[in-house]
C-alpha cells in the first residue's frame, strides 16, 4: 500500500464499538481467586484485589507523565511472580487472567451501528489504522471477535506506549509506524478532549463523532474538520475525500 495514500486513524470505543464495561466489584476478585485456584495458584480474594491495584498504581507512578498507562499483562505477571508462579507459566496465565477479568467486568460490547458501512466506504481511498486508549490484552481479542482486526494495517493502544490520549505519545507512535506526516492523516474519534485536542497537538486534523462524550469545562478545544451525528455512515469517507482533494470526492 503506497505510503502517500492518506490515512484515517480511528479511536475504538464509542467510535467503532459500543462498550459498557469496567464494572468491578468485590465479586470480581472472588471469581478470579477461584479461577486461579483451579490452576493451582492460591491467593485469597482480598489479597488479590489489594495487590492488583497496588501494582497498577506503582507501575503508573513509575511511568510518569500527565496521562500514564500500564500494560495490564505486566501487572498480572508481577502479581503472579509475587505468588511464586514459575516464569514459564506467567505469560500465558497473565494473558488469560486479563481476558477473564475483562469478560466478567463487561456488560455489553458490539459494533457501533454503521461501523461496517463506514469502514468499507473509507477503505476504498484510505489506509486505515487505530490509535486508542485501551489495553492490547483486551482489545486485540475484541476487535478480532467482532470482525474488525483485518480492516487495519496498524493497531496501536495506549498500553503499547504507556501513555493515554490526549498525551501526544500515542499519535506520535502511530505516525512513525505508518511513516506518514501529520498532514496526510485524519483522526476519527468521539472525545473532544482526548481525540480532538490530542491529535491537534501534532497538527493532525480530526473528525468528531458526536456521541455524547462530554468535554471538560474551561478547556479551550480546537475545532474539528467536522462534527457528525449518527445517521450517515458514509459521511466520514466523504469529508475525508473532500479534505484531501481526491478525485473520487462527490
Amino acid at each position: 500500500m503506497p505510503a502517500s495514500r492518506p490515512v484515517l486513524l480511528f479511536d475504538v470505543f464509542k467510535t467503532l464499538l459500543v462498550f459498557d464495561g469496567d464494572h468491578v466489584d468485590a465479586g470480581t476478585f472472588a471469581f478470579l481467586a477461584d479461577w486461579l485456584r483451579y490452576r493451582q495458584v492460591f491467593i485469597e480474594a482480598p489479597r488479590l484485589e489489594q495487590r492488583f491495584w497496588a501494582i497498577t498504581r506503582g507501575q503508573l507512578e513509575a511511568t510518569g507523565g500527565e496521562a500514564p498507562d500500564v500494560d495490564v499483562r505486566r501487572v498480572w505477571e508481577a502479581l503472579l511472580a509475587e505468588a511464586g508462579v514459575p516464569a514459564a507459566r506467567r505469560d500465558a496465565l497473565a494473558s488469560e487472567l486479563a481476558l477473564t477479568y475483562r469478560q466478567i467486568t463487561t456488560r455489553e460490547i458490539g459494533l457501533w451501528p454503521g461501523t461496517r458501512a463506514m469502514l468499507d466506504a473509507c477503505a476504498a481511498d484510505f489506509r486505515l489504522a487505530i490509535a486508542s486508549n485501551t489495553q492490547r490484552a483486551y482489545t486485540e481479542a475484541e476487535l478480532s471477535m467482532l470482525g474488525l482486526w483485518d480492516d487495519f494495517e496498524l493497531v496501536l493502544f495506549s498500553s503499547d506506549v504507556l501513555a493515554c490520549k490526549p498525551d501526544p505519545a500515542l499519535f506520535r507512535a502511530a505516525l512513525e509506524a505508518l511513516d506518514c506526516p501529520a498532514d496526510n492523516v485524519i483522526y476519527v474519534g468521539d472525545n473532544p478532549f482526548d481525540d480532538v485536542l490530542g491529535a491537534r497537538q501534532l497538527g493532525i486534523p480530526t473528525i468528531l463523532l458526536d456521541r455524547g462524550t462530554p468535554a471538560p469545562e474551561g478547556v479551550a478545544l480546537p475545532t474539528p474538520l467536522a462534527t457528525l451525528q449518527d445517521g450517515d455512515p458514509l459521511a466520514v469517507a466523504r469529508i475525508a475525500r473532500q479534505h484531501f482533494g481526491l478525485e473520487s470526492a462527490p
